[in-house]
């Protein structure tokens, strides 16, 4: 009989050994580190976010995965939220139906936390756009009205075009993956090029792009405005921007343009607040308006049943009048709107 123990205690202990060696290599080790990434992200923001695209941020660290939040289907959303390293993603399934209501932590008010760049879009196909702190992407749905939306905030301005192709890599690889996981029928786009950075402010005399058309010699007559700020305008990008300034003892906006689509139109017209709807007068039901600092239109555009919104918006360093609000934003909602596809564009009379 002590023979027999013995016999097996020499069994065992190498069991053991090699127990100990390989969850020690499991552990420790490169190849390890990579499966323990995989295993949590098997499991994490329901399966959407991608090895490659997200190791680039996190280097394979599991610990670097978190905030991960499921939101059930309710009147028309459904949505995960999770993090990526320094990167907020919001990863949604938004009916055209879906309103914002006006919840810090909902998924409308998570879009587009503002940056000091005006957004450019992805291009590759996709109807995206980064400003080099957010980057987003929508897919719209064939086969029903919806769209589904990624949208990544970095906490802090990314490094440059470089880096927010990176990030944009990821957004697009995502929400393929939630296409799929949300039934959407969407046409995904391919292989997201460089990133141009974003046009700094340029002398007014040089109206192109998304600021194309803006009467902005009244402006430079009034002293209201010496620079601009304004990108290509694609036609791609669900959000579209130009800025008017002056140099005080600082550069100050004047007057911001802005054109949203789809769910980021959805995120602005549907604001409820004391009872009611609307986010600085652009309300649901009224397709256009003009207030003393605010002018804005809405148009039917391809892929969302949610009209898109156009507004012009005067700063405290601006001196608005209604023919400059009216024919400013004639000028940029009509570019923006043709760009788009849209029809049916309605102007404040």
């Amino acid at each position: 009989m002590p023979v027999l123990r013995r016999v097996g205690l020499f069994g065992v202990v190498p069991l053991v050994v090699i127990a100990v060696a390989a969850f020690g290599w499991y552990r420790l080790s490169d190849t390890g580190r990579d499966w323990r990434y995989r295993d949590r992200l098997a499991g994490f923001c329901q399966g959407l976010v991608p090895e490659a695209e997200s190791a680039v941020f996190t280097g394979h660290e599991e610990s670097r995965l978190g905030r991960d939040r499921h939101v059930p289907e309710h009147d028309g959303l459904r949505w995960e939220q999770c993090k990526v390293a320094g990167l907020s993603l919001v990863i949604g399934d938004v009916a055209d139906t879906v309103t914002n209501d006006g919840d810090g932590a909902g998924f409308l008010t998570l879009l587009h936390r503002g940056s000091a760049e005006q957004p450019v879009a992805l291009g590759g196909g996709w109807e995206g756009y980064t400003d080099l702190r957010n980057t987003a992407v929508v897919l719209p749905c064939a086969d029903r009205r919806s769209s589904v939306l990624v949208a990544a905030d970095s906490d802090e301005a990314l490094a440059g075009p470089a880096e927010a192709r990176q990030a944009a890599r990821l957004v697009t690889a995502t929400a393929v993956r939630a296409a799929r996981h949300y039934g959407c029928d969407a046409k995904p786009g391919g292989a997201v090029p460089p990133v141009p950075r974003p046009d700094g402010e340029t002398v007014p005399e040089n109206v192109t792009g998304t600021c194309a058309g803006i009467p902005v010699a009244t402006a430079v007559d009034r002293g209201e405005v010496n620079w601009i700020k304004k990108t290509d305008g694609s036609g791609t990008a669900p959000v579209e921007e130009c800025v008017l300034g002056k140099t005080v003892a600082f550069s100050a906006a004047a007057y911001h343009f802005h054109a949203n689509f789809g769910p980021y139109a959805q995120r602005l017209r549907t604001t409820r607040y004391d009872g009611g709807y609307g986010s600085d007068g652009y309300g649901t039901k009224a397709e256009s308006g003009l207030h003393a600092a605010d002018a804005w239109a809405t148009a039917r555009c391809p892929g969302s049943t949610a009209r898109a919104l156009f507004v012009a918006h005067a700063t405290e360093y601006a001196a608005p009048t209604k023919s400059f609000l009216k024919a400013s934003l004639r000028a940029f909602a009509e570019r923006a709107a043709k760009r788009h596809g849209c029809t049916d564009l309605r102007l404040p009379r």
